[in-house]
Parts: C-alpha cells; sequence; structure tokens
C-alpha cells in the first residue's frame, strides 16, 4: 500500500514521470530447501517469480526497461548485464532509476565501473 502512494506523491513535485520508463536493477537470490522440503528464499524473490509480478496490469509507474527474464535470470552477473543493456537502449525514455535496496544501485555503478 505504501509503495503505491510513491509515485503519485512525487509526481505531484516531478510532472512527467508517469511517461517515461524506470530502469530499475531488479534480482532474485538463489533458493534453498528447509528440512521438510518447503522452498526458502527472499521476500522479492517470492514476489518476482509470482504471477502477481509477471503477469502485472499495465502501471505507467512500473513500466521497466528490463524483461521479466532479465530480472528472473539466477545467474547475477547475466541479469546485471542483460538489465543494464536494456536501459541504454532505451535510454531517451528512461525517467527513473534505481533499486529494492541502496546494495543493489551500487552494485549497478560498481559493474559500470569494471
Amino acid at each position: 500500500l505504501l509503495y503505491s502512494l510513491l509515485m503519485p506523491v512525487m509526481s505531484q513535485f516531478v510532472p512527467g514521470l508517469d511517461k517515461g520508463k524506470g530502469m530499475y536493477f531488479l534480482f532474485i537470490k538463489s533458493e534453498s530447501k528447509t528440512p521438510g522440503g518447503l522452498p526458502a528464499r527472499p521476500v522479492l524473490t517470492s514476489y518476482y517469480k509470482s504471477s502477481h509480478f509477471k503477469e502485472r496490469p499495465y502501471d505507467p509507474y512500473t513500466n521497466y526497461t528490463s524483461p521479466n527474464e532479465a530480472i528472473l535470470c539466477p545467474d547475477s552477473y547475466q541479469s546485471m548485464y542483460s538489465q543494464m543493456l536494456c536501459g541504454l537502449c532505451q535510454h531517451q525514455e528512461v525517467l527513473r532509476v534505481g533499486a529494492v535496496f541502496a546494495s543493489g544501485f551500487i552494485r549497478a555503478i560498481k559493474f559500470l565501473e569494471k
């Protein structure tokens, strides 16, 4: 609920945010199994793998440069590379850049430095 309010509030101060795309660096983490056989993984990985994320309706605020396949790639290097490439190819449409966590954004900057 709180996240859904973020962009409408920001749009009051920065007009046109709903016009372009967001270059967000979104990643999944590896899973493990509990002794009972249940999958154990971070909540964001569960969300990104869910139909709620993969089949989300169009929303100008979640119009990302990266396709779901790049986000869901289990190899973090390939995921970063493909997300970066997708964002750079669509650079004229990018109005927002970020990551869920600051550490993900820092990883993207360090990736560019290499």
